[in-house]
This record gives C-alpha cells, sequence and structure tokens, in this order.
C-alpha cells in the first residue's frame, strides 16, 4: 500500500513540473535569463543559442566589445511579455545593464528592449534596441583599416621565371 502512495506522489510530482515547464511565461523567462547571464559573463556560446539565425551576425557584433571594452556590471530583468500572434512573434523583455566603459571607467546604465519569437518549445532574440540610458552599450564597432602599405610582391612569388628551380632539378 505504501508502494502505491510513493509512485502515485512521484508522478504527480513528475506531472506538476512537466506542466510548469510548458507555459510561456516559464519558457520565455529561461530564455531571457540564460541570453543575459551568458552575454554578462562573456559566454557568447551560450548566448548566441538563445538568438534567431538571422539575428546572430548583428548580435555579435553588437556584443563584440563585451567583455574587452565594456565590463558588464550587472544586469537586471525589468520585465517580460509572452503574449505572441500567431507567427510567434511580438514577446519582450526589458533589461537594465550597468557597466564600465574600460577606457574611461565610468558607470553607465542602459535599458535594452529585447524582441523575442516562439520557435519551438523556447524563445530566440530577433532583436534589440536601446530604449532609455547611455547609447554606447550596443554600438557597433567600425572595421578598423590596416595601415600598412600593400605589401610588395616578392621575387620568390613571381613563378613566371623558373630560373631560381634550376639548381634543384
Amino acid at each position: 500500500m505504501a508502494r502505491r502512495f510513493w509512485w502515485a506522489g512521484v508522478l504527480v510530482g513528475l506531472f506538476g513540473c512537466v506542466i510548469q515547464n510548458l507555459s510561456p511565461e516559464t519558457r520565455l523567462r529561461d530564455s531571457v535569463i540564460e541570453l543575459n547571464e551568458g552575454a554578462r559573463w562573456g559566454r557568447m556560446d551560450v548566448a548566441s543559442g538563445f538568438v534567431a539565425p538571422p539575428f546572430r551576425p548583428q548580435f555579435k557584433l553588437s556584443h563584440m566589445r563585451w567583455g574587452r571594452d565594456i565590463q558588464i556590471a550587472d544586469t537586471e530583468i525589468l520585465g517580460m511579455n509572452p503574449h505572441t500572434d500567431e507567427e510567434g512573434e511580438g514577446a519582450f523583455s526589458r533589461v537594465t545593464v550597468r557597466w564600465y566603459d574600460q577606457n574611461t571607467m565610468v558607470l553607465a546604465s542602459t535599458v535594452i528592449r529585447q524582441t523575442w519569437q516562439k520557435h519551438k518549445q523556447t524563445f530566440l532574440l530577433t532583436n534589440e534596441s536601446i530604449e532609455s540610458g547611455h547609447p554606447g552599450l550596443l554600438v557597433i564597432p567600425e572595421v578598423e583599416q590596416s595601415a600598412q602599405p600593400a605589401r610588395k610582391q616578392e621575387e620568390y612569388e613571381n613563378f613566371e621565371d623558373d630560373s631560381q628551380w634550376s639548381s634543384i632539378y
């Protein structure tokens, strides 16, 4: 008899965990936390797993300075809305990021609005924009042009003249 109650308790507990993990609120919350914690600690491999493939290149560029030129001090989730339309779009989150510019060591604060799309059993980030605060957090750095002059073609790179190989063969 006790064994039946034990199994019933285990099944009810497992069923409760499954039901809780199916709610859109829980799935969005998990995605928001994983992405922002991964980005905060420099784990861009983890963070980019929660980014939609079309947005991934821009995400990587806008977070390229994180961990080098920008040190994240703290992140705080201000709110989330998991409700989506028929295409799975419309969910959003608002996150405050407090960060240091390593060049000036000034503490700045930025509120980011993140747009999410429901994808299978999770949510993927489709856009980020600055809602308020310091605008420098998501700035995409300009590509630095090399200041070196073009390399002159060396003599050994000119294969039209085979005389240099005559002593070998």
